[in-house]
């Protein structure tokens, strides 16, 4: 059975590089020639995401182990959701949500065992360690101020570094090329990121991050893309 790192990282590739290949058929769209991938750009993209995702799945692993749980509101409303209901004979069904509490999946994972056993500092906590824990919004709060901040300036330092390292490019063009494209992409960012964060760190599981975030990328980027043709 495969790890959840692998698993993450399989789904990832393939919805990026879905990602880049709209990006380019968007590109092209106005273009009286017929569409042509451009290959080198979609192996450039896939390489670059191959590199980032590990380094995200392990990120928001540290900020659950961490920071576990989420806003107790939400602990209430998954409690009142999951709770069983009688059938008619008088068994006890359960009625499956649709929203899981975070972790639920990955703590069942082969894999959890053997991080939890290697380290106590990365242990990622159960259920009813979630479930009991009075820091749960003050633990989210922690994540998302994270993610919008040292987790933002990560990925897009890293993004602007790789690609253009990727594609060639020279150090002190990539140096230039990040002073120049940071603000701009971080600003871009902190319009829908937010949004992204507040599903990511209340009813996500873990293991499912970087993949969610994966998809939303590709919604935004198709999003700006239209966007930026209708004018």
């Amino acid at each position: 059975m495969w790890s959840p790192l692998y698993v993450t990282l399989f789904q990832s590739t393939i919805v990026n590089a879905i990602s880049n290949i709209l990006a380019q058929i968007i590109d092209q769209w106005k273009s009286e020639e017929p569409f042509r991938l451009n290959f080198t750009a979609l192996v450039q993209f896939v390489t670059y995401c191959i590199i980032i995702v590990p380094i995200n799945f392990y990120w928001q692993r540290w900020m659950e182990a961490h920071y576990p749980g989420f806003p107790t509101s939400l602990r209430r409303w998954f409690s009142r959701s999951s709770s069983p209901r009688a059938a008619p004979g008088g068994r006890a069904v359960d009625n499956h949500p649709v929203l899981i509490p975070i972790e639920e999946l990955a703590v069942k994972e082969k894999s959890i065992a053997s991080v939890q056993s290697s380290s106590h500092a990365s242990r990622l906590p159960s259920a009813s360690d979630r479930n009991n824990n009075p820091n749960g919004t003050k633990n989210f709060v922690i994540k998302f101020l994270l993610d919008q901040t040292v987790g933002s300036v990560m990925n897009i330092w890293l993004f602007i570094v790789l690609i253009n390292l990727l594609k060639g490019s020279s150090w002190a063009f990539t140096a230039t090329r990040v002073r120049e494209d940071m603000p701009g992409i971080m600003i871009a960012r902190l319009k829908y990121r937010p949004v992204v964060a507040s599903l990511m760190y209340t009813v996500i599981p873990v293991d499912r991050r970087v993949v969610f975030g994966s998809a939303c990328g590709v919604i935004w980027s198709v999003y700006l893309s239209l966007h930026s043709l209708s004018r």
